[in-house]
C-alpha cells in the first residue's frame, strides 16, 4: 500500500507543478498588457504553449494541472463565475489533448527535426487546437456576459492568435530542450571541464555573438532619436516614425534566419525565444515610453507584433528542420562511405591471406577499431557443439576470452536463438534479455550490450561474430548492425577461400600425378598422329601413280594424233583439241591438289604475251557455246574492242575464263543471265564476269581461292572439290593480278581478276 502511494507522488507533484506554472504566467501576461484582473481575451497567452509542452513531456495525468491552472486562473478574474471558469479550463485542456492525441497519430516526433514535424505542429497544434480553444471560450464569454455580441469575431481572433502564438514560440523551446538526456555531473572538477568544453564549442560562441548583437541592435534602436518621437507628432515627425516602427518590431528577422541556419533545431528555437521577447518587449517599451500604454492600444500593437512572431517563427522552424533533414542526409551519406571504405578495405585485407586463422584474426581487429567497442570475438563449433573462442580483440581494460571453450556443447542453443532472430542485437543486457543461458554468459563476462552475427558454412552455423560492450549499456546504430552483416558475408566467403586452398594445397600430389599420366597419353598420341601422316605420305603417292600417270600417257596418245599431218582422223581436230585441254586443265588440277599437301608448292609456269582481252574472250565462248545453248544462258558480252592489250600467257588466261564461265553455268540453275565486263583501271585491265544465281554466303568467299575448297554445303548445285578455282588464283597471281569474288544467297555472284597492260 505504501508503495503505491510512493509511486503516486512524482504523479501528484507534476500535476500541482504543471497547474502553478499555468496560474502564474497566466497573471504575468494579463499583468504585462495591463488587463491585470480584467475577464477580457489576452493577445499574449505563455500558458497555452506550456501546457501543450508540459502534456507533450509528461503526458500522464499532467492535462489535470492545465485544467486545474485554467480553471483557478478564470476563476481569478473579476466577474467570472466558477461555471465560466470551468468552461474555459475544459477548452483549454481540450485544445493541449485535442493537438497531441492528433500529433501521435500522425507520428510526430518531438525533435522537430523534420519538416513534415514541423507543418504537422503548426497546422494541428498552432492553427487547428487554438481554433478549437478559442471557439470554446468565446461561445463561454458570449453566455456568460463578458464577450459583446459585437466583439464576438474579435474576441475569437485574439484568443486564437494568443494560443498559436505561444504554442509556436515556447512550446518547442520546452519539447526541445526538455526531450534530450542530460547528464548531472559527479562533481564540480567535472562540471568545470563539461562548461569548459562547452565555451571551445563554435556553435556556442556563435550563438553568444548571435545574443550580444541582437541585444545591441534592440538597444540601438530604442534610444536612437529617431525612435523617442511620439505617435501624436504630424508632418515630417509622423513620416520618421512610420519609418522606424518597423525597424524597431521586425529587426529580429534577420536575427531568427541566422540561427535557422546556423545553430540547429535547438539553438533555433531558444533564439526565437529570446527575438520574441525582444519584439515584444520592444513595442510594449516604445508605448510606455510617450504614454500611450493603454491596454487597448498596447493589445493593438501586440496583435500586430504576434502576426509577425507567429510567421517568424513558422518560418524558422520550417527553416531549421529542413537544414536539419540536410544535415541527417549529409551525415547518413558519410556514414554510408566511410561503411563502405571500411568495409571495401576489410574485405581487401581478409582476402589478401588464405590462412583462416588470419582472415578471423583480420576481422576481430579491424571491427573493434571501426565500432570502438570493448570486445570482438569470433567463436567456431565442432563437430560435437563446443564453442571455442578462436580470434578476439579486446580493449586492455577486460578480461579476454581467447582459447577458452565452452562447459557444455552449446550449439543448440545458439542456433534457437538464431532461429528467432536471425541477428542478434541486444543494447541493454540487464533490462533485455530474457534466455538464461545468455544471461549467465553476459554476467560471467560483464556484457553490457552486445551483437551477434552469424557464420554460416556449406548451410550450417559455423561460427558467430561478437561485438560485445562492456563498461555501459550502447544503443546500437543501424548502419553498425548492417555494416557486421555485410562482413559477415564477406567473412564467410573468405573462409570458403581459405578452406578452398587449403584443399588444392591437398590434391596438389594427386594434380602432378594426373600430369605426368596425361603427359604420357599424350606422347602416345603423337606417336599416332605421326603413324597417321605415314598414311597420308601413301596416298599422296597412290594418288601421284595412279592418277597422274593415266592421265599423262592418254595425253601422250592424243598429242600423238594431234600431230598427224592429215586432217582425216578418227577425231575431228576441234574436238582432239578440246580432248587436250581438258586432259591438261585435269593434270593441273591434280597437281595443284598435291601441292596444297606438300612442303614445297610449285609455281605456275607464266608465258606473257600481248594479246587482246575481247578476242580472247570470244573464242572463249565460242568454244562453250554448246554449253551455254544446252543450259539457255542468257549472254550479256559488255568487253569493248578499244581496251588496251593485255601482258598475259593466251593458254592460262582462256583457262581462267573458261573456267569461271563453265562454273557459272555448272553450279546454277538453268537460264541465268550471265555478265562480262571489262575496263581499264590504271596500269591494269580489270575483267568482271557476274551472273544472277543462287551465290553464295559471304563468310565462305575468302575461302575459295586460298585452298581446294570442298562444295555442297549450301545447296545441290555445288559439288566436288574448288580445285579450278584454286588454280585461277594460282594463275592470275602469276600474272601478278589480283583476283576476288563477292556474293549473297540469292543475289548472284560476282568475280574479277585484274592483269597488267602490255
Amino acid at each position: 500500500m505504501w508503495l503505491k502511494q510512493t509511486q503516486w507522488v512524482p504523479t501528484l507533484f507534476a500535476i500541482a507543478l504543471v497547474a502553478i506554472v499555468y496560474f502564474v504566467s497566466a497573471k504575468l501576461a494579463f499583468t504585462f498588457v495591463q488587463l491585470d484582473a480584467q475577464a477580457q481575451a489576452s493577445v499574449l497567452y505563455p500558458p497555452a504553449g506550456i501546457a501543450l509542452a508540459a502534456v507533450m513531456l509528461l503526458e500522464r495525468f499532467s492535462w489535470i494541472g492545465v485544467f486545474v491552472g485554467a480553471t483557478l486562473f478564470g476563476r481569478s478574474l473579476d466577474g467570472v463565475s466558477w461555471i465560466t471558469a470551468i468552461v474555459a479550463g475544459l477548452g483549454s485542456t481540450l485544445e493541449v489533448l485535442v493537438a497531441v492525441g492528433l500529433l501521435k497519430r500522425l507520428g510526430f516526433r518531438r525533435s522537430l527535426r523534420r519538416v513534415r514535424d514541423v507543418l504537422a505542429f503548426a497546422s494541428i497544434g498552432a492553427v487547428l487546437a487554438p481554433s478549437l480553444n478559442a471557439t470554446i471560450s468565446t461561445i463561454n464569454g458570449y453566455l456568460a456576459g463578458i464577450v459583446p455580441s459585437a466583439e464576438i469575431s474579435g474576441n475569437w481572433m485574439v484568443i486564437w492568435l494568443g494560443d498559436a502564438v505561444s504554442i509556436l514560440v515556447l512550446t518547442p523551446a520546452i519539447v526541445v530542450w526538455g526531450s534530450r538526456s542530460v547528464q548531472i555531473p559527479r562533481s564540480w572538477s567535472e562540471l568545470r571541464r563539461e562548461v569548459k568544453k562547452a565555451l571551445l564549442r563554435q556553435r556556442v560562441i556563435e550563438f553568444a555573438v548571435w545574443l550580444g548583437l541582437i541585444v545591441m541592435s534592440s538597444w540601438m534602436i530604442l534610444n536612437s532619436p529617431l525612435a523617442q518621437v511620439p505617435t501624436s507628432a504630424t508632418g515630417t515627425m509622423a513620416t520618421i516614425r512610420g519609418a522606424v516602427s518597423p525597424i524597431l518590431q521586425y529587426s529580429p528577422f534577420l536575427f531568427i534566419v541566422w540561427s535557422a541556419l546556423r545553430l540547429g533545431q535547438r539553438g533555433t528555437v531558444v533564439c526565437l525565444l529570446i527575438a520574441s521577447f525582444v519584439s515584444i518587449w520592444g513595442v510594449s517599451q516604445n508605448y510606455r515610453y510617450f504614454g500611450e500604454s493603454n491596454s487597448e492600444t498596447l493589445q493593438n500593437a501586440l496583435f500586430q507584433i504576434q502576426i509577425f512572431i507567429g510567421v517568424m517563427a513558422t518560418i524558422a522552424l520550417v527553416l531549421a528542420a529542413a537544414i536539419a533533414e540536410r544535415h541527417q542526409v549529409e551525415s547518413l551519406l558519410r556514414q554510408r562511405i566511410e561503411q563502405d571504405q571500411f568495409l571495401a578495405e576489410s574485405t581487401l585485407r581478409i582476402r589478401r591471406s588464405l590462412d583462416v586463422k588470419e582472415v578471423l584474426n583480420t576481422t576481430v581487429a579491424e571491427v573493434r577499431s571501426f565500432l570502438n567497442a570493448d570486445r570482438v570475438y569470433i567463436s567456431v563449433f565442432d563437430e560435437q557443439g563446443f564453442a571455442e573462442m578462436v580470434a578476439e580483440s579486446v580493449a586492455p581494460q577486460w578480461s579476454p576470452m581467447l582459447g577458452t571453450r565452452s562447459p557444455r556443447p552449446i550449439l543448440p542453443d545458439i542456433q534457437q536463438v538464431f532461429t528467432q532472430t536471425p541477428i542478434r542485437v541486444n543494447p541493454d543486457s540487464e533490462k533485455t534479455e530474457t534466455s538464461e543461458f545468455l544471461q549467465i554468459y553476459y554476467r560471467m563476462y560483464q556484457i553490457k550490450a552486445s551483437i551477434g552475427i552469424p557464420i554460416y558454412q556449406d548451410g550450417r552455423l559455423f561460427g558467430v561474430l561478437n561485438v560485445d560492450q562492456c563498461g555501459a549499456p550502447r544503443q546500437w546504430r543501424s548502419f553498425e548492425v548492417e555494416l557486421l552483416e555485410r562482413l559477415a558475408t564477406q567473412v564467410e566467403l573468405a573462409l570458403q577461400q581459405g578452406r578452398l586452398y587449403e584443399k588444392v594445397q591437398g590434391f596438389a600430389a594427386d594434380l602432378e600425378t594426373q600430369v605426368q599420366d596425361r603427359t604420357a597419353e599424350l606422347q602416345q598420341r603423337m606417336l599416332e598422329l605421326q603413324s597417321l601422316n605415314q598414311v597420308k605420305d601413301t596416298l599422296v603417292h597412290a594418288v601421284t601413280h595412279d592418277l597422274r600417270t593415266p592421265v599423262i600417257g592418254m595425253l601422250m596418245v592424243l598429242k600423238r594424233l594431234q600431230s598427224k599431218a592429215e586432217d582425216t582422223i578418227s577425231l575431228s581436230r576441234s574436238t582432239l583439241d578440246r580432248i587436250v585441254d581438258s586432259s591438261n586443265r585435269q593434270l593441273e588440277l591434280i597437281s595443284s591438289l598435291l601441292e596444297d599437301y606438300s612442303h614445297e608448292p610449285q609455281k605456275v609456269v607464266i608465258s606473257p604475251q600481248s594479246i587482246s582481252c575481247s578476242e580472247m574472250v570470244s573464242q572463249t565462248l565460242a568454244e562453250l557455246e554448246p554449253l551455254l545453248s544446252q543450259n539457255r544462258i542468257h549472254l550479256n558480252n559488255q568487253i569493248p574492242d578499244n581496251l588496251p592489250l593485255i601482258s598475259a600467257d593466251p593458254t592460262q588466261f582462256r583457262r581462267v575464263l573458261d573456267h569461271l564461265i563453265t562454273n557459272a553455268i555448272k553450279h546454277n540453275p538453268p537460264e541465268i543471265t550471265l555478265t562480262l565486263r571489262a575496263e581499264e583501271v590504271g596500269a591494269e585491265v580489270k575483267c568482271t564476269i557476274a551472273d544472277n544465281g543462287v551465290g553464295i554466303s559471304p563468310d565462305q568467299c575468302h575461302q575459295l581461292f586460298r585452298k581446294p575448297y570442298l562444295r555442297g554445303s549450301q545447296n545441290q548445285h555445288r559439288t566436288g572439290l574448288g580445285l579450278g578455282l584454286f588454280l585461277c588464283h594460282q594463275i592470275i597471281a602469276g600474272h601478278r593480278g589480283q583476283i576476288e569474288i563477292s556474293s549473297k544467297l540469292d543475289q548472284g555472284t560476282a568475280v574479277w581478276f585484274s592483269l597488267p597492260i602490255a
